[in-house]
């Protein structure tokens, strides 16, 4: 089994009042944009893409499949604050899914990451990928990173953090 975790484009600053209707900026577009011929040359063909519903999330998975295909669908299992088991339970909706996709927020995805493989650390930037392969069911220590996408590696590197 095959598990990606994109973190979503660059969002507008953070507020105070309502962190959560963030957006992706014009920039953070420009980015994932970039990103998709390496998506493609990459042959990503998650099965599902499961997305938390705040718009900056939800307007990466929806760039993501704009480039390669499908059609996300938004689980609040992923909203900030999610744990392994939230992504997991998320992805048991869809039990024929082989490669899941999850576009979700740091340090979540982050954390998920280190539990299922056992790296002592992991740093997702915003709009970076990485790949998780399992010979079986994904669990705990399970894992192993296949690879890990800096943004830098995009076409447009000036995107900035």
């Amino acid at each position: 089994m095959i598990l990606y975790f994109l973190r979503h484009g660059k969002a507008g600053q953070p507020r105070a009042t309502n962190d959560d209707a963030r957006e992706l900026t014009d920039k953070g577009r420009g980015a994932l944009r970039d990103a998709a011929a390496l998506w493609q040359r990459l042959n990503l063909r998650p099965d599902v893409v499961l997305t938390s519903p705040l718009p900056r999330a939800a307007q990466t998975a929806e760039l993501f499949c704009e480039a390669m295909g499908g059609t996300p669908i938004e689980d609040d299992r992923l909203r900030p604050g999610a744990s392994w088991g939230d992504l997991a339970r998320a992805m048991t909706d869809h039990a024929d899914a082989r490669r899941v996709m999850f576009v979700g927020h740091e340090p979540d995805l982050s954390s998920a990451i280190v539990e299922l493989s056992g790296a002592s650390s992991v740093r997702m930037r915003k709009g970076g990928i990485a790949c998780l392969e399992f010979y079986g069911i994904p669990e705990p220590g399970g894992g192993e990173i296949a690879w890990l996408l800096d943004p830098d590696l995009y076409a447009d590197s000036d995107q900035g953090d």
